[in-house]
């Protein structure tokens, strides 16, 4: 279950303004809050019980075979060149995750985002990635990228509704981008 954690209970660098409430289309409620090392075990349990479809689109494989470490990776983040979102029901539990890493050259990151399938089409993935674009912003990013499948229509119409770039198809992937000016 996600927590939210005291002013004492924060690590260096959490960006507490970027904690916040949001409502779905569907009247649903969630809690959004940036992802802190405490999560891994929660994040760890998403992966392992996540559908087969959530986790080809999100890593382009349906059965990842993540160490503890690259879950560890996944939950430590920075909060300036790498930054992860998450999102929790009522009851607390974790319904989705945004993220931007930085790429070699630090002013391009790229955004990847997972919603649980009950939670799809009330427009949280659409928040979460929206969420991401100031800070990458502030942290010194101008461009933010993404890749996924072609065939995620879902996905594509989220970064179309974002003001992304009209998608290339390279390699198989699809890739969009969006300037942050």
């Amino acid at each position: 279950m996600l927590f939210w954690p005291t002013d004492s209970e924060l690590p260096n660098g959490y960006p507490k303004e970027l904690e916040g409430d949001f409502d779905l289309s569907d009247g649903r409620h969630v809690r959004i809050r940036p992802i802190l090392p405490a999560d891994v075990d929660d994040l760890a349990d998403a992966i392992a019980r996540a559908d087969s479809e959530t986790l080809l689109h999100r890593f382009f494989t349906a059965a990842p075979h993540l160490s503890e470490k690259q879950i560890h990776y996944l939950a430590e983040v920075d909060y300036r060149r790498r930054l992860a979102l998450v999102a929790a029901d009522n009851e607390g539990r974790g319904v989705a995750v945004a993220r931007y890493e930085c790429h070699t050259d630090c002013t391009v990151a790229e955004v990847a985002v997972a919603v649980a399938p009950e939670w799809r089409s009330g427009g949280l993935a659409t928040e979460m990635l929206r969420r991401l674009e100031e800070p990458a912003r502030r942290n010194g990013f101008t461009e933010l990228d993404a890749v996924y499948l072609p065939e995620n229509r879902p996905i594509a119409r989220v970064f179309e509704h974002l003001g992304y770039s009209e998608q290339h198809i390279e390699d198989g992937v699809a890739r969009v981008s969006k300037a942050l000016v």
